[in-house]
């Protein structure tokens, strides 16, 4: 029997579902059955997992689906910071017992984690949501619109690197052995980076650093990565990065507005 006459089947399907989650570089692949179920190359391992329902509308953007895991599952773990470098996306593929083939039942992005005594509830959105955003634009402000190090910037990250050891760290603090050689503030707005996570540094003065969540894999005497951040100013583009030719904003608008009444003051 071909999956679509399985799953129209009364008596004939025997559906199963397997769930990837994506983030970044990793993987975890879970899957309902009892047993390991091989997706290509992928093999899904059983564990506690379901999820709810869904509504197919006029509007896939709306689409919602929460999945229900063990408050235990490493998947779970990860919200215990509040904090993900990067999109958790979860792809669920729907299969029948003894049939090799599979269909994508849904695909979204995982945008919270609530636990209710052993189990987590992950609330999920379709990756439709994201045509809902507004498009990329530029607008007129004195400050720069570029992102640091990015392609419009023309900042090399590589110029900027400042390698160093945490010799303390307590939660999202933590003290760098050679942030004191800088300027109070040198790397705020900047990043950090360490083992594959990037944390981006809210506040610096000495040896002290505060990220705006810790990692939690980093450890005292543990090699650490820092860039310096920018205000997007134009004084810090010139003098700090000597940028100024890609300055992106626009530092000589007028301050006074004729549409609100202040040009006449």
């Amino acid at each position: 029997m071909s999956y679509i006459e399985r799953e129209q089947s009364v008596y004939g399907g025997h559906p199963l579902e397997l769930y990837r989650f994506a983030l970044g570089g990793r993987l975890w692949l879970f899957t309902s059955a009892d047993h390991e179920i091989a997706n290509g190359r992928e093999k899904y391992q059983p564990v506690f997992i379901r999820r709810g329902g869904f509504t197919k509308g006029g509007d896939a953007r709306k689409s919602q689906m929460d999945i229900e895991i063990a408050a235990s599952n490493e998947l779970a773990l990860l919200f215990r910071s509040g904090w993900l470098d990067s999109a958790l996306v979860v792809t669920i593929f729907r299969h029948h017992y003894e049939d090799g083939e599979f269909s994508v039942l849904w695909k979204g992005r995982i945008v919270g984690c609530t636990w209710s005594g052993s189990v987590a509830r992950l609330g999920s959105e379709s990756v439709f949501t994201l045509f809902k955003r507004a498009g990329l634009r530029r607008v007129y402000q004195i400050g720069c619109p570029h992102l640091l190090y990015g392609p419009a910037c023309r900042v090399h990250p590589e110029d900027w690197r400042f390698s160093a050891i945490a010799s303390s760290v307590s939660g999202p603090g933590l003290r760098v052995s050679g942030a004191e050689g800088f300027a109070p503030g040198w790397f705020t707005g900047g990043m950090l980076q360490y083992g594959g996570e990037r944390r981006m540094i809210v506040g610096h003065a000495g040896t002290d650093i505060r990220l705006i969540d810790g990692i939690e894999a980093l450890a005292p005497g543990a090699a650490v990565e820092l860039w310096p951040g920018c205000d997007r100013s134009v004084d810090t583009c010139r003098t700090k990065f000597g940028n100024i030719a890609n300055y992106g904003g626009l530092p000589f608008l007028p301050a006074k507005n004729p549409f609100s009444g202040d040009a006449l003051v």
